[in-house]
């Protein structure tokens, strides 16, 4: 499929159709608003069947008729940067949709609940994060979509084909486990491929018993790092654990797995070790008759962790590691006459650190030299 190829460019197109943006949207809590698609900035703050009968309406007959929108600039970026975008993964993967009255293809972000605090995450993503920056008191830290949104998302999905669940942490977040339950009441699993998005922490959740009712499930197991490195991107993860659990999925007979990894400054120290662990899982994966696929991409926000403003030091070490290897395209994004100030991530780390109690030092010993820290 074509969301597991890395790395794979098709080329500048000045061809601005994109069959997510007439075939799908995404609706998202109320703190991020609905869209277009997931990497769009323009969010909508209206009820879900507003936002397809009426909102996109125009979106969608500007992408018909090959025409830029302000939704789709995240992915003219990409393109303009010889990056994969979003909008010609979705042109591959649903060639074979026609447009309906309904969404085809649904991107579900109903809550940002989760049991993690990625540092590059923020508090409309992260119940975790919202809680430990103080965000969203009254309910904890907690945002999620009203009782009579997901209602409405539910008479949408009628004719689905596709579903995509982010969050948060899907398998945790009960408003998917109601959704699940319409979708099974009225018959639909059967016809829809499910993609979820997952930090894949736990594999004891009642949200994985919906799975072999689906026509066919894609997993993306967001991993960033390589061990200790890992947990502290992703913390409070623990890499052995979610590597054992990666293992695990090969009990399912219609699932397929992706590791989507966003490369970010943090990840660039031993990204050496993680293409080796990467190759030790696809060997796993295939003495077990199943499959395992790779996604690379890179972070871009917060800018104090896009690799494009590492130290030319770090840079020059992934430079080295990843030659000749599935992630040897990012060298493309490194700008050596960036002019970044380093102090920038220094601070933001710092910051990260004396929230959590954490020291860098037991997570990537390496930091320390490559940013001129005593």
């Amino acid at each position: 499929m074509a969301q597991e190829c890395v790395a794979l460019f098709y080329g500048l197109n000045t061809n601005m159709y994109c069959k997510q943006g007439i075939i799908g949207a995404q609706f998202s809590h109320t703190q991020r608003g609905h869209a277009l698609c997931c990497a769009s900035y323009v969010r909508y703050h209206k009820n879900p069947k507003e936002v397809w009968d009426r909102v996109l309406v125009d979106a969608r007959q500007q992408l018909k008729n090959n025409k830029k929108i302000k939704d789709c600039e995240p992915c003219y970026q990409m393109e303009r940067r010889q990056i994969t975008s979003f909008r010609q993964i979705y042109n591959e993967q649903f060639k074979e949709f026609n447009e309906s009255k309904l969404p085809q293809h649904l991107d579900l972000d109903l809550s940002n609940f989760c049991n993690l605090k990625c540092v590059m995450c923020d508090p409309t993503r992260s119940s975790m994060w919202a809680k430990e920056t103080g965000q969203y008191p009254k309910t904890n830290g907690v945002t999620s979509i009203s009782d009579n949104e997901l209602q409405e998302i539910c008479e949408l999905s009628h004719d689905l084909k596709y579903l995509t669940l982010q969050g948060g942490e899907p398998s945790i977040i009960p408003q998917y486990e109601t959704y699940f339950d319409y979708l099974k009441t009225n018959n639909l699993m059967k016809d829809i491929t499910l993609n979820v998005v997952t930090n894949l922490t736990n594999l004891k959740q009642k949200f994985y018993s919906y799975l072999p009712h689906f026509k066919f499930v894609n997993i993306s197991v967001s991993v960033d790092a390589f061990g200790t490195a890992n947990d502290f991107i992703r913390f409070p993860s623990n890499f052995d654990k979610v590597t054992e659990n990666i293992k695990l999925l090969t009990q399912y007979n219609n699932l397929s797995v992706k590791v989507d990894t966003a490369i970010q400054i943090l990840s660039m120290f031993n990204v050496e070790k993680l293409i080796m662990w990467f190759n030790d899982l696809e060997n796993y994966f295939k003495s077990k008759k199943r499959h395992i696929g790779p996604y690379v991409q890179h972070v871009h926000t917060p800018e104090e962790l896009c690799i494009m403003n590492a130290p030319l030091s770090l840079k020059d070490l992934f430079t080295k590691q990843i030659k000749g290897t599935r992630f040897a395209y990012l060298e493309n994004t490194l700008d050596y006459k960036n002019t970044f100030d380093h102090n920038k991530t220094i601070d933001y780390i710092e910051n990260i650190c004396k929230r959590r109690k954490l020291n860098i030092d037991d997570y990537i010993p390496q930091f320390r030299s490559h940013y001129d820290i005593k």
